[in-house]
């Protein structure tokens, strides 16, 4: 049933009668009316203070130059991030970029299209409707944001591939892509009364962006604005985007010995210990720098120099303190096993465990030739990373239940008693609502394609388990939405999607998967269509064309990310499955075989097997138990010594930190706790205003640089376009290929261990 308060056509309220009409003056010369709130605003200050109270109801919004850019920007950054998921490093897709790029191009567009109308069907559309105007540009960035991502159901896609050789058909992958990522759309929009539209839902992310936005439609201000050498905003970008590219090919194609910059592996390059505690590609990488851009990545710039500390204080623990010890001392079989990270099963003589043996037909787990044999085990490192994520999980909740607990509560009290809408709210009335009942509608439509998916392409997970996946993410869905609106921050599903469908389903590693995936995505989807539909509602976007700006960007990015992720297994099978490495040690199946890995253990074996309290690795469930207590601590300090900044350590964050790897290399530690230093340490503190001035225009340069060299590289140099575009640097010192493509004698470019297991001793 639709909320009456915001029904198409409803009545405005007493507390609406102070907005007003005037004629304000544009930037073209032309004038815009725009509804002002005079006599209110938001009670939040930060809200106050970064969103105008102003509307203009008559700028065109979904036009010609939307659907175009949109869809440009969607699909590349969907095949730049896509891609970047199956490489050892990766840079990600800046929506500052997209920002900057779609305001000059609509800024040009508006000047040199024509202005006739085209029709389609019936549909009739200016082909420039007037000057690129705000809520236009915000919406390619809404439309962007929301389908240029790498599609978690990519994971299972890939896993059955290369570890099963069993592909999904086209239809059946699709499917699974649009229906993991389309099932929030109806839970945001059912949840959005309560989490979008008061005004203590404040999702402290969206107001950089609004910020941004009235900055670069300010014309005046944006052009008269001058940089270093007197360079406008647009120019400084593309110069350092443009030096990072150049530069990018250096680490990333010519010198690849510059991203695993190991040095100390150079003392004793055939040494099994230094192996295993100083190489970033199989080891802690320990002391070890990086010179590519990617590993380090442009939001050691600019996030919160605490969150930061607490991550790289985790990675350090467990990398270069506890990792070392576990070898050194062959603490669990570390070291029996042979290599120290890896989300591989072994038995306990260290050969590796081959599921395929113990398979049913239907990739299922053969569990009485299963138990006539000797168990499987996992590397005590990957079972130590479930041990930070259990802590991660529970520290989040508890942080914020100790730390903000009180003011969520007061929040969510003053939000369910409150008849007064905030100020935004009602100016966003005089646009006709999305109607509840098209959201459940949709959710509706998107659950029985799931089911149909579940059923009819063999992913082992019966309808009634994912009606159950959707259920948990549903319910948990809201406690989370409020803590991401109110604090910045929320726990992740995938932890305790996987852990209880292993109980509620063992044997069926594809059914645990898949269940995670609805299950978590569900949830994850949802609060990010929540935070966009937020910024929606601050710069004033008719929710209609919100809803649909959100299932464009969707679609397209699902295609694409469908389409790239069969080029990169078609032309890297066996790097990624593991049948072979890659010299330069650019292409990693890690991310992939993480989630395989976990599917097998949750799944397959079944956390009742695997974490069994008196077994081997029962030490994992302490996690949820830290997690619970060390905020509650912190918290009982803070009444004791209160004016320690006790908050300021997340154990969440830190566990995450510990928890790095699988999902990656241990590597670029060093290099990234530099630059974070220099950034958020010396300049945030002793040089504010050049840090105001240049850091996130100097991120956004970066990140877009070094991502679309990786894009080049991939389509044109490294056969991602056709196999017949592969051109390889000839031999030399920085990546030592031999006549045979491989690192010999070395295992890989980063100089550390001996191929074919010829090791020297101490």
């Amino acid at each position: 049933m639709s909320d009456p308060e915001h029904a198409p056509g409803s009545s405005k309220s007493e507390d609406s009668t102070h907005e007003n009409k005037e004629e304000m003056p544009r930037d073209d010369g032309s004038s815009e009316v725009e509804v002002k709130h005079e006599a209110e605003n938001s009670p939040i200050e930060a809200v106050r203070l970064a969103v105008p109270i102003t509307d203009d109801p008559t700028l065109p919004v979904i036009t010609f130059r939307f659907w175009l850019m949109s869809f440009i920007f969607t699909a590349i950054g969907a095949i730049i991030t896509q891609y970047n998921y199956f490489r050892s490093t990766s840079a990600s897709y800046s929506i500052f970029f997209v920002n900057l790029v779609t305001f000059s191009l609509g800024k040009f567009l508006g000047r040199v299209l024509p202005t006739k109308s085209v029709s389609v069907k019936g549909y009739t559309m200016s082909l420039n409707p007037g000057p690129f105007n705000i809520k236009e540009h915000a919406l390619i960035g809404i439309a962007v944001n929301t389908g240029a991502s790498a599609a978690y159901a990519v994971d299972i896609l890939a896993a059955t591939d290369l570890f099963l050789g069993y592909r999904i058909s086209a239809i059946g992958s699709l499917l699974l892509i649009f229906t993991t990522q389309c099932v929030g759309y109806g839970m945001a929009g059912l949840l959005r009364r309560y989490i979008v539209y008061p005004a203590e839902m404040v999702w402290w992310g969206n107001l950089v962006q609004v910020v941004f936005y009235h900055t670069m439609h300010n014309t005046s201000e944006f052009k008269d604005m001058r940089l270093v050498f007197g360079w406008t905003r647009m120019k400084f970008f593309w110069v350092v985007a443009g030096i990072i590219f150049i530069y990018q090919f250096l680490p990333q194609w010519i010198g690849p010995i510059l991203i695993y910059f190991d040095w100390l592996c150079w003392i004793r390059p055939f040494n099994r210990d230094f192996w295993a505690i100083f190489s970033t590609i199989s080891g802690g990488g320990v002391f070890a720098f990086t010179f590519d851009w990617s590993t380090i990545g442009g939001t050691t710039l600019y996030y919160p120099l605490h969150s930061q500390l607490c991550t790289y204080a985790g990675q350090i623990l467990n990398y270069w303190i506890i990792l070392p010890i576990f070898w050194m001392y062959n603490v669990l079989g570390t070291k029996t096993i042979g290599r120290p990270l890896t989300s591989r099963l072994y038995y306990e003589n260290g050969t590796l465990f081959p599921y395929k043996d113990f398979m049913n037909p239907d990739y299922s787990l053969n569990e009485e030739k299963y138990n006539a044999g000797p168990q499987a085990n996992m590397a005590p490192l990957y079972a130590l990373g479930f041990f930070s994520s259990f802590i991660a999980l529970a520290g989040c909740c508890s942080h914020v239940a100790f730390f903000h607990g009180r003011h969520i509560c007061g929040t969510w009290r003053s939000v369910i008693r409150s008849n007064k809408d905030d100020v935004h709210t009602k100016m966003m009335r005089i646009y006709p609502e999305v109607p509840h009942a098209w959201y459940a509608a949709f959710y509706v439509i998107m659950a029985a394609l799931a089911i149909v998916t579940v059923e009819v392409y063999n992913l082992q997970l019966p309808w009634w388990g994912l009606l159950i996946a959707l259920a948990l993410g549903f319910a948990l869905t809201l406690p989370i939405g409020v803590m991401n609106a109110v604090t910045g921050y929320g726990p992740g599903l995938n932890v305790i999607t996987e852990l209880v469908c292993g109980y509620m389903l063992p044997g069926k590693p594809i059914a645990n998967m898949v269940f995670k995936c609805y299950g978590y995505m569900s949830m994850y989807q949802c609060t990010v269509l929540l935070q966009d539909l937020k910024l929606g509602h601050y710069m004033k976007i008719p929710p209609r064309m919100l809803f649909a700006a959100q299932f464009w960007g969707t679609v397209i990015g699902g295609l694409f990310n469908y389409m790239t992720q069969i080029l990169v297994i078609n032309s890297q099978r066996a790097v990624l499955n593991g049948t072979s490495q890659d010299p330069n040690g650019l292409w990693t199946g890690q991310r992939v075989l993480t989630y395989w890995g976990s599917g097998l253990i949750y799944g397959a074996l079944g956390p009742a097997r695997m974490f069994a309290l008196n077994g081997k690795y029962g030490f994992v469930y302490a996690g949820f138990l830290i997690g619970i207590i060390v905020p509650g601590i912190q918290w009982l300090l803070s009444k004791r010594f209160p004016s320690v900044k006790w908050h300021l350590f997340n154990v969440s964050i830190f566990a995450g930190g510990m928890s790095s790897f699988p999902n990656g290399y241990s590597m670029g530690i060093l290099s990234s706790l530099i630059v974070c230093l220099i950034f958020q340490f010396y300049l945030a503190r002793y040089h504010r205003k050049w840090w105001d001035k240049y850091t996130f225009l100097l991120s956004a340069a970066l990140d877009t640089g070094a991502a679309f060299t990786g894009l080049v590289l991939f389509l044109f140099l490294e056969g991602g376009a056709s196999s017949k575009m592969v051109v390889k640097i000839p031999s030399w010192w920085g990546n030592y290929h031999t006549p045979q493509g491989d690192n010999a004698p070395f295992l890989g470019v980063d100089r550390c261990g001996a191929a074919n297991d010829q090791w020297d001793v101490l």
